[in-house]
């Protein structure tokens, strides 16, 4: 069995990896750098005709895909009546753009799999309201849940289901927090003052476990700290 997963040698994306090749996986990464034993094509998702050029290659270079993981994400906290036509550009092309590109170029390359399983990674701040420093980003894992919906309903055959995972200890995390401290000095948002943070490799864990098994299609699951897997 063949993995590829988007944006798997660091932070969330690392753990998916290591994840998928602990239950035997011969995993692929799209990612910026290597990471371990696993094949590596390297890409930056955010330059997407670079993107998609990668895809052909990944596309000319194997026979079938058995699981897909799209797990790149963007966040930089900014005042939405500051946001520029470049914020708004770079939100969608490094959390849902990049993603539609893989699912249309490698949807034959899963179709060729005996059990095809896909899977994008959301953000439960897609379902907040009120926060105004984050809605690019907000807005941009909403699109995808949606895009994820609607691969579903077009490719019966390929089990795909979006996962939102908790706030977890990736250097992601830390350098939003960062963003939301350069806006203001001692600034409390929610969800990033709790100090509750969860482990990356049990979320991991957890959504490759639920996702290789479910007979569900285009659903959204929310995860808790704990790696409990509920449907939202």
């Amino acid at each position: 069995m063949n993995a590829l997963v988007v944006g798997g040698a660091r932070g969330f994306g690392k753990a998916l990896t290591d994840g998928l090749s602990s239950r035997g996986y011969d995993v692929i990464t799209a990612s910026r750098s290597k990471h371990g034993c696993a094949s590596y094509y390297s890409c930056d998702v955010g330059d997407l005709d670079s993107w998609r050029k990668t895809l052909k290659k990944i596309r000319a270079e194997n026979g079938c895909l058995d699981f897909l993981a799209c797990s790149t994400g963007f966040a930089a906290a900014k005042r939405f009546r500051d946001l520029t036509s470049c914020d708004w550009n770079q939100a969608f092309a490094k959390n849902v753009t990049y993603a539609a590109l893989a699912l249309q170029e490698l949807t034959d390359l899963l179709r060729a799999s005996n059990n095809p399983r896909a899977l994008t990674i959301g953000s439960q701040w897609s379902y907040e309201t009120g926060c105004d420093e984050l809605v690019p980003y907000a807005v941009a894992k909403h699109a995808l849940r949606t895009l994820t919906e609607d691969f579903a309903e077009r490719n019966p055959s390929i089990k795909i289901n979006h996962y939102c995972p908790p706030s977890m200890d990736t250097a992601s995390y830390w350098k939003v927090r960062k963003s939301f401290q350069r806006i203001e000095k001692g600034c409390v948002i929610r969800g990033f003052n709790s100090g509750v943070l969860a482990d990356p490799e049990i979320i991991a864990v957890a959504i490759i476990s639920h996702a290789v098994k479910t007979r569900d299609s285009g659903r959204t699951f929310t995860i808790r700290p704990d790696g409990s897997v509920r449907v939202r």
